[in-house]
């Protein structure tokens, strides 16, 4: 019976390690097809190597992430290891298997043999692909995420110093990493408060309470910058955003989608999340009412009975109230849905689930083998869509930039159809042109949310392009356009230069960055259309699909045609 026993777990840990393996080969890859950075990753870079603290200080509103994982990059780039996009990837590389590791010894924490389930769950999803190992901090705020949640049981199973000082310590690195990492450690402080309530052990309370005042507290430093940063949320805020936007933003990020097809088949994932999800609170619910029967068994099988019970507590709780407080919190700001946003409670959740799914049901049959089953069925189910991920390039504006810096001659002239793609181009062009952003702003460094609000409250903000273009065009020489947005007039308009765009109060959409850009590249499409006399689509292409959110093409516009004003 014992040996039957240990050649059977050692079925469900050797499944769990294959489903690692395959997870890591996947991020390996990433790392090598990768590529140049976007423009996120830029702006995290530029904003990591200012010349000085100060400068990172003063620029940090410009970023979405407190100074911890820009501090990371800047160190690492000290000793050499990231001053360039491969040993971005590298070290990218080294965060996602360092959150594979976080896993596996998460689940030791709690009681659990293996993280099948998490790994089942998140190891082949693109979504969690495409940013773990990003020059992003949401790939470090999971790896603490995982590793704050274990310390935190570690806690409440002993309530020692050490724990609590080793608990507290991984817990104020986790909040420093994201902003909203506080609800999700609030959610996890709470539970084990609950727990610890339910034990009658008061040090727990304190212990959780003091953890979280003192993660709480080491953000106080950033509320001048939480406010300057409120200041500019209209420009990304959805005009039309309603509560449904969560639902399709949750779907995006499950469906099992590249992101260099965007537009694919659907899957079923959605429904597998959400089944799963109801069948652990069932399972928390059905071992809350063993509990509280208290039936006449040994010592240790009721220790051992309470031990499952509190941990279920502790999961479905952590679970429940971090799905709760992040949903207010989306709510809240209102933005577009990227898949991105919900990888940090997809993954509290895949470990909640493993709480509650795998160290709960020890037994190999019938439960290993389902969780086996269900690791291959995930496996098979996620592994086009997570092979194409990992064989996508974050952008091509590397390409573009370097076929202009080869073909654009000293008197043409480039315009970036986007201010914030223009923060990658800046990084990767070597040319003599001179090049102009729509809108046009005198920084390319990071995301300058106040330049672009004062020139959307400027109606001629794109005067000194659209001179440009017409002069360049005038004197002979070419105008080579950059950028996504299509060119063509809109309908229904008369034809000539298109009006100036009426200020934010009049706008419909209010301040939404969306709209200006439109405009503005509408009053760039408008004069190419009248005045150039020929327009050409150039080619050059990418060895691998390319992120949608930065695939760019170039036009070349020729000849000068006066036309009528």
């Amino acid at each position: 019976m014992s040996l039957k026993r240990i050649a059977k777990l050692g079925i469900e840990t050797s499944a769990a390690l294959i489903g690692s393996a395959f997870s890591a080969m996947l991020l390996v890859l990433t790392a090598m097809h990768a590529g140049p950075l976007w423009r996120d990753e830029t702006n995290t870079f530029n904003l990591a190597h200012m010349p000085s603290l100060r400068d990172i200080w003063h620029n940090l509103q410009f970023d979405s992430f407190p100074l911890l994982w820009p501090l990371l990059v800047r160190g690492c780039g000290m000793l050499g290891l990231t001053d360039g996009d491969m040993g971005i990837r590298i070290f990218g590389l080294g965060i996602g298997l360092f959150f594979l590791s976080s896993l596996w010894l998460c689940q030791r924490w709690i009681g659990g043999r293996t993280p099948i389930l998490s790994i089942a769950l998140l190891g082949g999803l693109p979504a969690f692909i495409f940013i773990v190992g990003a020059n992003r901090a949401y790939g470090l705020a999971g790896c603490l995420l995982v590793l704050s949640f274990g310390k935190i049981w570690r806690v409440l199973e002993s309530p020692m110093k050490s724990r609590i000082l080793s608990a507290g310590f991984i817990c104020l690195l986790f909040a420093q990493c994201v902003y909203s990492d506080v609800i999700f450690l609030g959610a996890m402080l709470a539970a084990g408060a609950l727990v610890g309530i339910r034990r009658q052990r008061w040090k727990i309370l304190w212990a959780m309470a003091g953890i979280g005042l003192v993660a709480a507290a080491s953000l106080f430093i950033y509320l001048p910058i939480i406010h300057r940063d409120s200041e500019y949320l209209p420009l990304v805020r959805s005009p039309s955003f309603n509560a449904t936007n969560l639902w399709d933003g949750l779907g995006d990020a499950l469906v099992a989608r590249s992101s260099a097809n965007p537009n694919g088949a659907n899957g079923p994932q959605i429904w597998i999340w959400i089944g799963l999800l109801l069948a652990g609170i069932i399972v928390a619910v059905i071992l809350q009412r063993t509990r509280a029967r208290q039936p006449a068994e040994p010592e240790v099988a009721r220790s051992a009975n309470r031990e499952r019970s509190d941990l279920s507590l502790f999961c479905v709780t952590s679970m429940g109230l971090g799905i709760i407080g992040y949903t207010v919190f989306l709510l809240k700001l209102q933005f577009f849905m990227q898949p991105w946003y919900y990888v940090e409670i997809l993954i509290l959740c895949a470990i909640s689930l493993d709480g509650l799914l795998t160290a709960s049901w020890p037994a190999l049959r019938p439960w290993g083998l389902m969780r086996i089953s269900f690791l291959v069925m995930m496996m098979i189910l996620n592994a086009g869509p997570a092979w194409a991920e990992a064989h996508t390039r974050r952008s091509n504006l590397d390409l573009a930039a370097a076929f202009l810096s080869r073909n654009a001659s000293l008197s043409d002239l480039i315009v970036v159809q986007n201010a914030w793609e223009g923060i990658t181009f800046n990084r990767y062009y070597r040319g003599q042109a001179q090049w102009l952003s729509v809108p046009p702003i005198n920084s390319q460094e990071v995301h300058r949310n106040d330049l672009v609000m004062a020139k959307m409250n400027q109606p001629e903000a794109m005067t000194p392009v659209l001179h440009a273009i017409a002069n360049t065009l005038a004197s002979g020489h070419n105008v080579w356009l950059v950028g996504s947005i299509p060119i063509a007039r809109w309908k229904d308009v008369p034809p000539g230069p298109t009006p100036l765009p009426p200020p934010p109060s009049e706008m419909p959409t209010g301040w939404w960055f969306g709209s200006y850009l439109d405009w503005w590249n509408q009053q760039v499409t408008t004069l190419l259309l009248d005045h150039a006399q020929l327009g050409k689509s150039e080619a050059f292409a990418a060895p691998r699909p390319v992120n949608h959110f930065e695939d760019v093409s170039v036009l070349r516009f020729t000849g000068y045609n006066p036309g009528t004003e």
